[in-house]
């Protein structure tokens, strides 16, 4: 079905409606969250509080479940949801250049949107960085075309990369990120403060655990990928099936004529 855009359900004005509405709430809950704080958004560099960590890697195993259960599910369409291209080494230097900022100006580049929206004053210097940097990256552009096309690779995905089903890497994923909660909640409670860390039972969190291993479990045996393939292939052939069997108009005396303007007679 979707993405719903690119099927023609709203027009492009009433998408960017759309976009700035889901914005506002996604800035919303990171303010709830405390991300508006550059002291807690921080605190992951210290070993402090790992929330940074937590909300995000639970982003990335919630969307890469959920598009593939609805892949599976036919209500999404993966062949038209866009992939940005992978440039590895600039895209590297990038990453590494967020990271010194982030920990120097205390903000990411969403949450000092969020920072200054609250009233914080930093966080619109931040954004006035943010729009000087961008000014100055595009005035010495060409210099740096040749570095900011290094490594392409195109739009790929893990699976590709690494010659296996998305349902295996799913589960990797959702390995990857009980092993991680699990550890990053051994150094907080080393170097964090007790009385601010989040609280939860650990019957809770094991549970959470064994629930978010069965999803990746259910992916790896199914094999999202092929089962798509297989739809994909039974929806073509029935539409050659269909299109065989649809009778032929017979053709008319007046084959040729066409009414341009239907007068009343």
């Amino acid at each position: 079905m979707g993405p719903l855009y690119k099927f023609g359900w709203f027009d492009f004005a009433y998408s960017l409606q759309l976009a700035g509405l889901i914005g506002f709430f996604f800035g919303f809950v990171l303010e709830r969250a405390g991300f508006g704080n550059p002291r807690k958004l921080t605190a992951i560099f210290y070993l402090r509080d790992f929330a940074v960590l937590k909300v995000m890697f639970t982003a990335i195993v919630v969307c890469s479940l959920g598009l593939l259960y609805f892949s599976l599910a036919g209500w999404i369409d993966l062949g038209r949801v866009y992939l940005l291209p992978t440039y590895l080494w600039p895209q590297i230097a990038g990453g590494f250049l967020l990271g010194v900022g982030f920990v120097m100006g205390g903000y990411c580049p969403t949450t000092s949107v969020v920072a200054a929206v609250t009233g914080k004053l930093d966080g619109l210097v931040f954004i006035v960085g943010m729009i000087l940097g961008s000014l100055v990256f595009a005035e010495i552009f060409p210099a740096l075309k040749g570095f900011y096309e290094a490594g392409s690779m195109g739009a790929v995905r893990l699976n590709d990369v690494l010659g296996i089903h998305s349902g295996l890497v799913a589960l990797l994923v959702c390995l990857m990120a009980v092993g991680v909660y699990w550890f990053v909640e051994k150094v907080e409670n080393r170097f964090g403060d007790p009385e601010t860390l989040p609280g939860g039972s650990r019957r809770a969190k094991v549970t959470a655990a064994a629930v978010l291993v069965a999803f990746g479990v259910i992916l790896a045996l199914v094999n999202p990928d092929q089962a798509v393939r297989t739809r994909a292939s039974g929806v073509t052939e029935l539409s050659k099936v269909r299109k065989a069997e649809t009778p032929k108009p017979a053709a008319s005396a007046s084959e040729g004529f066409k009414i341009v303007d239907d007068e009343g007679c």
